[in-house]
């Protein structure tokens, strides 16, 4: 028996063994890592250095999808008040900092560049959302929370316990969790 019959057959086994099971995609990684293997290094060329190339073979999510990997990195925010040059109430901020540190030298820099007076700290949070309410006066109040609408309904409550008539909101920053993938 020759062997090109055999090869054939071998062949004919892998392409239809193939389409009967999942695919999983494979992509651009700097070598494998925790559930995951090496399947072939893309050659680059034009200048473009080879990359290794990788599959996840951990669980799956339960939908049948694969999931590559990743994890999650903390974002930071801080508002800053300050006194406008007539000496009205006004504000600065930072968000997306990687430490509240960043976001506290970052928000009262932009109060101080902004040209502002007595720039202190009003409110820093972790991953979450900062709201500003302002009422008839022109009074700033504040208040944060874990997202958009639970920053909003405290910032309008605390001002309205300041004594604040006619609160609204002007303005929501947020700074949340950020997804970084392998």
């Amino acid at each position: 028996m020759s062997p090109l019959p055999l090869v054939l057959r071998f062949l004919l086994a892998v392409v239809f063994g193939l389409t009967a099971t999942q695919a999983f995609a494979y992509y651009p990684c700097n070598g494998p890592g925790p559930d995951e293997v090496l399947v072939g290094v893309d050659p680059g060329g034009n200048g473009v250095a080879p990359t290794p190339l990788c599959e996840y073979v951990g669980e799956d999510g339960g939908d049948g999808t694969s999931d590559p990997g990743g994890y999650w990195v903390d974002r930071h925010a801080t508002l800053a008040w300050g006194s406008d040059p007539n000496g009205g109430p006004t504000y600065s901020w930072y968000v997306n900092a990687s430490s509240q540190a960043e976001a506290d030298t970052g928000a009262l820099a932009q109060c101080q560049a902004s040209g502002f007076r007595d720039c202190r700290i009003a409110v820093g949070v972790t991953n979450g959302a900062i709201a500003i309410a302002i009422d008839k006066s022109g009074r700033l109040h504040t208040d944060w929370g874990e997202d958009a609408r639970a920053a909003k309904q405290k910032a309008l409550r605390f001002c309205k316990a300041q004594g604040g008539k006619g609160c609204k909101i002007e303005e929501v920053l947020e700074s949340p969790a950020a997804w970084v993938g392998n």
